[in-house]
């Protein structure tokens, strides 16, 4: 090791550099810095024929040439580095790596590649880690991403793709993480770890991730018409999986027919940074990834790179322990959808329950999926502001009274409601404490809960025009004999809406009510007694 100094255009940055992700403004500081107060550290270096390759200091390096071309630093100007002789290649890429790692946190790609290289020469894990400054587990979680596909890792690089995204995907193939990146580009929320998740393995295996003849399965399918292109899904996951164990057991025996050797990685995902394409003097075989849920990858022509044997079975992903379901998935749809009607035919025989049941749901109230939900007719929410008519006061009274007990059943998060009329149908509860408080309802109490639940769903077809015509809604209200004149009268608040050429000669009592509205005989609609008033403004 010895100290020289040379100028500018003697050095040469490395071919290799771990960090590829550079602050552009961050280095523009450096280069202010540097201009001010010179270099306070030397560069690390080593002698390249008449140039000097840098080890460490490619961003003091990078800052220096930044100066040099707005002409603030002289090229020739001497520049002292420290010297070391006699480094390999992979020395020097380890230098370069703990240098980095300790002056400023690469980027955790960068950090996964370097990592990587370290170990595809022999290095172990311990090592890495001591002379990088961080924990085997923080190695581990890097060297996943290193196998990740090269959209994904300019994703990630362009901060476009989180880390814990990127993480997610590695529990896919290289093209089921482009066909996840790809439907992610198409959509405006942004992307959880969790989501990516369940699209990897969540989902039933389709035809396409079939390695064996389609033929060869016998159980039932799904085609998805929602797709892109229609696609058919196996729905006895079981069977795929069997099928596709024999398919890749008889891909080895070809290839080892063939004369190459085979490596079958059974995990979520394959450290792929442990082999390379095979070059010359390289024996070249076929490494098979295998998910848990059974998509395959194959890839040939590789090579194994000289990890340490122990390093390989550290950083061997776990692969999740196949659990056998006590039946496939047909037989467990067979088997509930007969349940399901059972307990739907013995329903017709009992009222009461059924009755109980119908309250229970529209109470939103429901195992997993509610098939029955109810949404409050907007009336109710149509006096929000001002003083609330005396239908509306004695509905929410109602409403107040069944409230009270089902306020206790509650689950997860309770959103605001404007009045008890919208929580009582709205809100999430708890479905098996809501059936044995309605179960022990006595009669006429269950009736009018029912009642009441109905009645809040029901109103005028639309609130924004006047509904003369036939219709349901003036049906029911001709059969119960709705008189208008007991629960309305126009007061100051609609009067204020209308022409004065429609007020005509009309006059106001001192309680805001207008003289003449509605008079006559009793009308049995409101379609009717809407017509009268129109009538008289003719």
């Amino acid at each position: 090791m010895t100290i020289e100094t040379v100028n500018l255009s003697q050095l040469v940055p490395p071919p290799a550099n771990p960090r590829k992700v550079m602050d552009e403004a961050a280095l523009a500081g450096l280069a202010a810095s540097i201009l001010v107060d010179g270099l306070l550290q030397n560069l690390v270096v080593r002698k390249k024929g008449k140039k000097f390759e840098i080890i460490s200091g490619a961003r003091r390096f990078r800052a220096l040439s930044l100066l040099a071309e707005r002409g603030d630093w002289p090229k020739d100007a001497p520049i002292p580095v420290e010297v070391r002789n006699g480094l390999s290649d992979d020395d020097t890429l380890r230098l370069a790596t703990v240098e980095k790692i300790q002056r400023e946190a690469l980027a955790p790609l960068d950090e996964a590649e370097a990592f990587a290289r370290l170990l595809a020469g022999g290095a172990s894990l311990e090592d890495v880690a001591a002379k990088a400054g961080v924990s085997v587990l923080t190695v581990k979680r890097r060297l996943a991403l290193a196998s990740l596909c090269e959209e994904a890792k300019e994703q990630v690089r362009a901060g476009d793709l989180s880390l814990g995204c990127a993480e997610a995907l590695t529990l896919g193939t290289s093209d089921q993480q482009r066909a996840v990146l790809d439907r992610l580009s198409g959509e405006r929320w942004e992307a959880e770890p969790e989501t990516i998740r369940d699209m990897l393995a969540g989902e039933k295996p389709s035809r396409a991730e079939a390695i064996f003849p389609p033929e060869a399965y016998t159980g039932t399918v799904t085609t998805d018409l929602f797709a892109d292109e229609a696609e058919t899904l196996f729905d006895d996951v079981e069977q795929f999986l069997r099928l596709q164990e024999e398919a890749v057991a008889a891909l080895v025996a070809r290839h080892e027919a063939q004369g190459r050797w085979v490596e079958v990685i059974r995990a979520p995902y394959a450290q792929w940074w442990q082999f390379k394409e095979a070059g010359e003097g390289d024996a070249p075989g076929v490494v098979i990834h295998m998910t848990p849920t059974g998509r395959v990858e194959v890839r040939e022509n590789l090579a194994k790179r000289p990890v340490r044997p122990d390093v390989v079975e550290a950083t061997r992903a776990p692969a999740k322990p196949k659990v056998q379901a006590e039946y496939v998935a047909p037989v467990v749809r067979n088997l509930s959808a007969h349940k399901s009607l059972a307990v739907m035919a013995a329903l017709l025989d009992n009222p009461r329950k059924a009755r109980e049941i119908a309250i229970v749901q529209m109470l939103n109230a429901s195992d997993w999926t509610g098939r029955v939900t109810l949404d409050p007719h907007p009336a109710l929410a149509a006096f929000e502001e001002g003083e609330a008519p005396a239908t509306l006061r004695r509905i929410e009274a109602e409403c107040a009274a069944f409230a009270a007990p089902f306020r206790e059943m509650e689950k997860g998060y309770s959103r605001a409601a404007r009045g008890d009329w919208e929580w009582l149908p709205a809100q999430s509860k708890d479905p098996v404490k809501v059936y044995e408080a309605v179960k022990a309802m006595p009669d006429g109490e269950l009736e009018r809960l029912h009642t009441l639940l109905t009645v809040l769903t029901f109103g005028q077809g639309s609130l924004d025009s006047l509904d003369r015509g036939r219709s349901l809604f003036n049906a029911v209200a001709g059969d119960l004999g709705i008189d208008m004149r007991r629960h309305w009268r126009p007061d100051a608040a609609f009067l204020s809406k209308r022409r004065k050429d429609q007020l005509g000669e009309r006059r106001v009592d001192p309680h805001g009510r207008a003289q003449g509205l509605f008079q006559g005989g009793p009308r049995r609609g409101l379609g009717e007694a809407f017509r009268a008033d129109e009538g008289r403004d003719r």
